[in-house]
């Protein structure tokens, strides 16, 4: 009865009966990922209360990115041949680390370990529940029009679910902090808690698949011994595999970059200042004040709750564009770019501080709501131009980009802010936004999608 409402009011009603059921677990996944963001809304202004630096502040953050970026592949690769669901688990204890560390920590030092226990958590992360998912659903399902459109509302609704969640833990977490006066030390350990949780979760829900496409010459490799196998997928995967997708995963980790770099760094200092007057420029100091984390939780909380009712109908808003590559194309240039630089022109503009918050809120809550319209279509995207044999690699792969273009781009933004303002940052984001589309446009379109439609 519990699964049957679950599928009507998620859209699962008509997907077979593999599919609904794969989905659905995904779904309980996300939950689990996303008790993170019990104290995403404050957690760096929390880290600044502690550092006191901007540029300090981003190099701790760039650090364990570097260990993330050094470590992803490989453990991409590992995932390949072990499974996802090992690799699932491993993130889990890794995150129960990470806060249950910050219980204790009150320094710079303990707080660079944490962020390195993170970036051993990302790389162990992005090559797990995903990839097991897509995986999953390619044994079930072929690649064909109808099952196209599946996918892109199961994607979709999967974002759905996480952002409802993330809206609510968000606000729970805010008002827990500020309203209720509780400890941000009693957040960490409950979130260390859930973290443990969803280590057991994840080993009963994410069931081995039977891969039953992987190629013969994969099969012969996997007869060999593991350094082989490993030599293998190295030269073999980067060759054949990732010289066709480099394009798009360099333009999806740049524009990754723009939304959560705007979102957890540059956004929290503009609402802040409202709340609290700063000089960016010109030395700053916070007061971890309760009316300041409760304004940024609520502006977090909609902006999730935008962007995951608008991903419910992603499916059926994408339904008539064929090529997930022409669509995205068009309408990322006018979700980033064309965005960042209307945020750009109103910092500069001479209006009230109030107006140009609101103005900026709203140009981003706009941007989050066509990004779940479309969120269908990327991950439609992303699932025709990975292939089952080397996913978990693949988007390890994606993800040491991402690091990448995090750990530059994060050093860059605390020097720029510090030095420059807050304008200059936007319109650096803008740059990167552009950027990230000539990229996108360079990129062919997928000539194996043609061959796997029947």
């Amino acid at each position: 009865m519990c699964m049957f409402y679950i599928s009507d009011i998620f859209g699962l009603s008509s997907y077979p009966k593999e599919l609904k059921n794969l989905t659905i677990r995904l779904f309980i996944l996300e939950l689990i990922v996303s008790s993170i963001y019990l104290s995403h809304a404050w957690i760096t202004l929390y880290y600044l209360s502690i550092i006191d630096s901007y540029i300090i502040f981003g190099n701790i953050i760039a650090i364990g990115m570097v260990f993330g970026a050094f470590l992803d592949v490989p453990l991409g690769i590992l995932t390949d041949r072990i499974g996802q669901r090992i690799a699932f688990c491993s993130a889990l204890i890794c995150l129960f680390i990470y806060y249950f560390g910050l219980v204790f920590a009150s320094s710079i030092i303990q707080l660079l370990f944490l962020e390195i226990i993170v970036g051993i958590y990302s790389a162990l992360i992005s090559g797990s529940y995903i990839s097991w998912f897509l995986n999953s659903w390619e044994n079930f399902a072929q690649k064909n029009d109808q099952n196209q459109i599946l996918i892109r509302n199961a994607m979709g609704t999967v974002n759905f679910t996480k952002m409802i969640s993330v809206s609510s833990l968000t606000l729970l977490g805010g008002f827990l902090l500020s309203q209720f006066e509780i400890s941000p030390n009693i957040i960490f350990l409950a979130q260390s808690i859930i973290a443990l949780v969803g280590l057991l979760f994840g080993y009963m829900l994410m069931v081995e698949y039977k891969n039953v496409k992987i190629k013969e010459n994969i099969l012969d490799a996997q007869k060999k011994d593991y350094k082989e196998n490993l030599l293998f997928r190295l030269s073999k995967g980067f060759k054949e595999k990732y010289t066709n997708v480099s394009l798009y995963f360099i333009s999806f980790a740049l524009l990754s970059f723009t939304t959560s770099s705007f979102i957890s760094f540059i956004l929290p200092l503009v609402l802040y200042s409202l709340i609290q007057p700063i000089s960016i420029s010109k030395g700053y100091s916070f007061d971890f004040t309760s009316i300041a984390i409760l304004f940024l939780t609520v502006v977090n909380s909609v902006s999730n709750i935008a962007y995951g009712i608008s991903s419910r109908f992603s499916g059926w808003f994408t339904s008539f564009i064929v090529s997930p590559y022409r669509g995205i194309l068009k309408i990322y240039f006018l979700n980033f770019p064309v965005v960042w630089f209307s945020i750009f022109l109103i910092l500069l503009l001479d209006l009230e501080v109030r107006v140009r918050i609101l103005l900026i809120i709203s140009i981003l809550i706009m941007k989050l709501i066509i990004s779940g319209l479309t969120s269908g279509l990327h991950w439609d995207l992303y699932y025709e131009i990975t292939d089952q044999e080397f996913r978990s690699t693949q988007e390890s792969y994606l993800n040491t980009l991402n690091l990448i273009v995090s750990i530059l781009g994060f050093g860059f933004l605390g020097i720029i802010i510090e030095k420059t303002g807050l304008e200059v940052a936007v319109g650096f984001l803008t740059s990167l936004g552009l950027l990230a589309i000539v990229f996108l446009y360079l990129a062919k379109e997928p000539d194996f999608r043609k061959e796997n439609k029947k």
